[in-house]
């Protein structure tokens, strides 16, 4: 087209128009308006748009020292830029930002960033929520995690001192950790370390609810699978401390005011002892079947009597073993002289466990049981031989009572007990009232005892009751009161009109105002040395 024919096309389009102008500033309308004082050109119209300069990307890249503040629509994008004096900018839409009311989603599209910067996450303008690009790690109350190779942390602050909480009002768990089956770690579902300098534990288990059963638990272990094998553990305690002394697998106590059973162990049939009881272990089995206790060991020590509770017309009565020195195994029976003489071969089995020989001689003690002369013992090594004295040929019966030592035993004779350390350990030991045979009067009794305790001495380093009682109250097992208000379920007034849930409303420090009961506490990060 030629000069002149531009030149009249502009005159003919200014003639459609009207246009105002000022000294400063310029109307283009369809209505002879004036231009608002405060814009350098005003375009209105009811039926046209604004059409600025189009292009590829190319194209907008190459231009020439853009000015801040120039202004394209690219093509490639389908979106406006503009150079802000150092890059271009993309002007965000509803297809290519964020709504803060939601939108409707692709399934390429996300949240994030496509560099190797974190994705952080802000509130009052203070990050609170971070995802690290190197390695997906997401963080919350920090911008790391204190330890390599967590997938999700949280960091507690001065101000929520509980980093990770899980809450269930619900028929589920408050936290559940699962270790999948496709996995051969050593690593636990859940694990807890303390690394503190105070009172708490790696786990704390705390059942504060209403429920009375019988079993209800701050701590429930269940081993399930495999049946095929043997052994397998509901609970097990293991101190792995490698050097020092009272180092406890598994500690069992209860508090002192009460009464209670510390450890119980209970085989098949067995039963829970009832009544006012102060028992420090408790093993119980069916009566006349297998054992509720079993030890295998050189020594089972007792400080006191070594007992058996027998029932009588008045109640239990409690039956007391001899003791001695050595070790002995008896044998009792009977035999009958005939002319004067007889020989009784001792029992295989006792033979077995004992041990008979020139240095270790049995002993025979003989009770007759009808007239007769004198009788004397001739011992061998498999039995012994009573024969009357004088020539006599009585054949009268009586009874005898065999000890011979325990076979592996035999040459003890008393030994020290180091527990109770060295030198004179008599004022370490107390008289002991013998309890009454009537039942009441021993419950009476029994009362008394427990209302007149006082510490009994033990030697230095030993830990007194009172102290552990001590220290294990001073363990946090629940939450400090909250200053939240009480959680309760969103209301439909809460709820967005897509059915979502709306805002709640945050407190004076900026928390949500969604409190909850007052829980365990609990610490659940790896220590320092731990693999990640």
């Amino acid at each position: 087209m030629k000069p002149s024919l531009r030149i009249l096309f502009a005159v003919a389009a200014c003639s459609l128009l009207s246009s105002q102008i000022n000294a400063q500033n310029v109307a283009i309308n369809t209505t002879g308006a004036a231009p608002v004082a405060s814009a350098i050109l005003d375009v209105s119209s009811t039926t046209m748009g604004l059409l600025i300069p189009r292009m590829t990307t190319a194209q907008r890249v190459a231009i020439a020292a853009p000015a801040t503040g120039l202004k394209v629509y690219d093509t490639n994008t389908n979106s406006f830029w503009y150079y802000d004096g150092a890059v271009w900018v993309e002007v965000l839409n509803g297809s290519t930002g964020w709504r803060l009311t939601g939108n409707t989603a692709a399934a390429a599209n996300f949240i994030g960033t496509t560099n190797a910067i974190a994705f952080r996450m802000y509130a009052n303008n203070v990050e609170r929520m971070r995802i690290n690009p190197t390695d997906g790690e997401i963080v919350a109350g920090a911008t790391a995690s204190p330890y390599a190779g967590d997938m999700l942390a949280a960091v507690s602050t001065a101000t929520l001192p509980f980093a990770i909480n899980g809450y269930s009002a619900n028929n589920g768990s408050g936290t559940w950790g699962e270790v999948l089956a496709a996995s051969t770690t050593a690593f636990s579902a859940l694990q807890g370390v303390y690394g503190g300098g105070g009172s708490g534990a790696g786990t704390l288990g705390n059942y504060n609810g209403t429920g009375t059963s019988n079993v209800r638990a701050g701590v429930f272990g269940v081993c399930s699978t495999p049946t095929a094998s043997a052994a397998g553990v509901g609970v097990s305690g293991f101190n792995a401390m490698a050097s020092g002394n009272q180092r406890m697998g598994v500690l069992g106590q209860y508090n002192g005011t009460a009464y209670g059973l510390a450890v119980v162990g209970l085989g098949f049939g067995g039963g829970l002892p009832a009544g006012n009881n102060d028992i420090a272990v408790v093993g119980w089995r069916a009566n006349n079947a297998n054992f509720s206790g079993y030890f295998n060991g050189n020594h089972v020590i007792a400080n006191g009597t070594k007992t058996a509770s027998v029932g009588t017309q008045w109640g239990n009565q409690l039956l007391y073993c001899l003791e001695s020195p050595e070790v002995w195994f008896e044998d009792i029976g009977e035999g009958q002289l005939v002319n004067g003489v007889c020989h009784i071969e001792l029992d295989s089995i006792f033979k077995q466990v004992t041990v008979i020989d020139p240095k270790h001689q049995m002993h025979v003690f003989v009770q007759m049981e009808g007239e007769s002369e004198d009788v004397y013992v001739e011992k061998g090594m498999t039995g012994f031989t009573v024969k009357e004295k004088n020539g006599g040929k009585s054949n009268v019966s009586f009874s005898y009572r065999i000890v011979a030592k325990r076979v592996h035993f035999q040459d003890h004779r008393y030994g020290n007990d180091p527990v109770w350390g060295g030198g004179d350990t008599r004022h370490y030991m107390q008289y002991a009232p013998p309890p009454p045979i009537d039942y009441n009067e021993n419950v009476k009794f029994q009362e008394e005892q427990r209302a007149n305790y006082k510490p009994t001495p033990m030697p230095a380093g030993f830990i007194y009751y009172e102290t552990l009682q001590r220290e294990t109250k001073q363990a946090e097992t629940t939450r400090p009161v909250s200053s939240k208000q009480e959680y309760t379920q969103p209301s439909n007034e809460q709820k967005g009109t897509n059915g979502q849930q709306g805002q709640v409303v945050p407190d004076s420090q900026g928390i949500p105002a969604q409190a909850v009961p007052a829980q365990p506490a609990q610490e659940t990060k790896k220590s320092a040395g731990q693999p990640n």
